[in-house]
C-alpha cells in the first residue's frame, strides 16, 4: 500500500479534520503549486529563517546521514513559481538532530548533533551567501564546562531576553545567557529538574519566565524564577505525550501531541478537560506540532507514520 507523505490535497473541514490526503498526480500538484526539494540525504529537522526580504520564505534544513557528510541547506520557496531553490549548502560535522535559527540574527543557528563524537549543542555563524564560503563558523559549545546536558529535546531562544536560551534535555530545563552577545560564550544560570523522560518544551510567548514541558503523560508549566511548578495535568495522552506548543495569539493556551495519534488543546488555567482533541490524520505517534505564527487556526503536525498534516482548528483560535 502507498503511505501518505508530505502535503497532499484533501479538502479542508471546519470540524478539525486534517487538510491533507493521499498522493496526487503531478498535474494536480502543479495546480496546487506545491514546491519540492530533495536534500540528497535523510533529513530530520527544518526551521524557518526570519528576516526574509520582500516576503521571501526561507528555511534551513539539517541532514542526518549516518557516517556520511552532513549539511545545512538554506532553501527559499517562491510563491510566484512554486519552486524551492537551495541558496546555500554548508558542511556540518555529524548528524543534525535539532536546529533553531536565532529570531534576532538569521545568521546564527543552534544545532544539536551526534554521531562518531560525543553529542553536542553548538552555536554557529552562517557565512554570507555572496562570500562563497561553504563552511559554518563555530561560535561556541553552549554547555561548555558549565553544565552537563543529557539528550537534548528542545533548544529555545528566549523571546523575552535577547540572546538567552532555555534548553530542555531528557531530565531538566537549563537556562543560559550570553552566546554571541556575550563574547561568544554562554553562561549557565539555573537548572530545573522536570522529570526523567522529558520529550519536549516550549517557552510562553506571552509571559516571561514561563515554560511548559511534557514527560511521560504529564503536561507541566514551570516558573523559571522560583524553579517551581505553576500548572500540571496528568494523563494528557494515552501512553505518553511527545510535544507541546503555545498558541502565539491566545495566552495560557497550548497544544500537546501524543503516542495515541492525537493532538489536544488545553487552557492551562482549566486543566480538568481539554478544549479540543483532533485525531484521524495520524495512525501512530504524533511527534511534533506547531501553530502557524500568524494564523493560529492552522496547525502543522508530523508523526512516526511518515505523515505531515495541516489542520484547521477555528474553534480554539483567536478569531
Amino acid at each position: 500500500s502507498t503511505r501518505r507523505r508530505g502535503l497532499g490535497g484533501r479538502r479542508s473541514s471546519p470540524s478539525g479534520r486534517p487538510l491533507v490526503g493521499p498522493p496526487v498526480s503531478p498535474s494536480a500538484m502543479a495546480q496546487a503549486r506545491a514546491g519540492v526539494y530533495f536534500c540528497r540525504q535523510a533529513a530530520r529537522c527544518v526551521a524557518p529563517m526570519p528576516g526574509g526580504e520582500n516576503g521571501q520564505h526561507v528555511f534551513m534544513v539539517g541532514t542526518c546521514a549516518l557516517q556520511q557528510r552532513n549539511e545545512l541547506h538554506i532553501v527559499e520557496f517562491s510563491e510566484d513559481t512554486a519552486e524551492v531553490v537551495c541558496r546555500q549548502a554548508l558542511s556540518h560535522p555529524e548528524e543534525v538532530w535539532l536546529l533553531n535559527v536565532s529570531p534576532q540574527d538569521s545568521r546564527q543557528v543552534l544545532t544539536y548533533s551526534s554521531g562518531k563524537s560525543a553529542p553536542a549543542l553548538r552555536l554557529w555563524r552562517v557565512p554570507e551567501a555572496s562570500s562563497g564560503e561553504t563552511s559554518l563558523q563555530e561560535i561556541c559549545d553552549v554547555a561548555g564546562e558549565d553544565a552537563q546536558l543529557a539528550t537534548v529535546k528542545s533548544a529555545l531562544w528566549d523571546p523575552h531576553r535577547e540572546g538567552n536560551l532555555v534548553v530542555a534535555d531528557s531530565e531538566a530545563l537549563h537556562v543560559f545567557e550570553g552566546g554571541a552577545a556575550g563574547g561568544g560564550k554562554f553562561q549557565a544560570l539555573s537548572t530545573v529538574q522536570v522529570g526523567q523522560r522529558c520529550s519536549g518544551a516550549c517557552l510562553d510567548p506571552h509571559h516571561a519566565n514561563q515554560v511548559s514541558t511534557v514527560d511521560d503523560a504529564h503536561l507541566k508549566t514551570w516558573d523559571l524564577r522560583s524553579s517551581k511548578m505553576a500548572f500540571k495535568k496528568d494523563g494528557v495522552h494515552l501512553f505518553g505525550a511527545r510535544d507541546v506548543d503555545y498558541n502565539p495569539n491566545v495566552p495560557y493556551q497550548v497544544l500537546t501531541t501524543g503516542e495515541d495519534a492525537t493532538l489536544r488543546f488545553w487552557d492551562l488555567r482549566k486543566l480538568d478537560k481539554s478544549l479540543r482533541a483532533l485525531s484521524g490524520g495520524h495512525h501512530h505517534w504524533v511527534i511534533r506540532a506547531r501553530y502557524n505564527g500568524h494564523h493560529d487556526q492552522l496547525v502543522l503536525s508530523c508523526g512516526t507514520d511518515s505523515a505531515v498534516c495541516l489542520w484547521r482548528v477555528g474553534s480554539v483560535a483567536s478569531a
